[in-house]
């Protein structure tokens, strides 16, 4: 059985960070790929926010023995194959798994291009990400 805490502080922490990320998108394209403070703070709350919701996912696959683990994507892939994610959003928490590794990583140099645009047209894959998880926890405890 899933950790009430555990699941109520890691969807917090995605709200948190979620909010911090719309607070950062103010400035313009230019604006953003001429600082590189700003750029380090998104990439940083990305990875961050990311993470959280790879350590829900973790966490509820391993406490109702959720089938595959392994990979970050694999721990998003188990909630989508129990029916917690859409399809859809199972598909873009997955492509966010892989944006994380780059981030984190950093696999060749970062688009900062491709940081900006996901800063602004992504974000509302973890408020769904949240809202069907919450959903599902929710129907869990009634």
């Amino acid at each position: 059985m899933v950790d009430g805490d555990v699941v109520v502080d890691k969807l917090r922490h995605v709200n948190q960070y979620t909010d911090d990320l719309k607070r950062m998108r103010g400035m313009s394209k230019e604006e953003y790929l001429a600082d590189m403070v700003t750029q380090r703070a998104v990439e940083r709350t990305f990875m961050n926010l990311i993470q959280s919701c790879i350590d829900l996912a973790q966490h509820i696959r391993s406490a109702e023995a959720l089938t595959p683990s392994g990979t970050s994507k694999k721990e998003i892939e188990a909630l989508g194959n129990a029916g917690i994610l859409s399809d859809e959003t199972q598909a873009k928490m997955e492509e966010a798994v892989g944006f994380r590794n780059v981030l984190a990583h950093r696999y060749g140099d970062v688009n900062h291009d491709v940081v900006y645009d996901v800063l602004h047209e992504d974000l509302r894959w973890f408020g769904r990400f949240q809202t069907e998880v919450a959903r599902w926890f929710k129907q869990q405890r009634s």
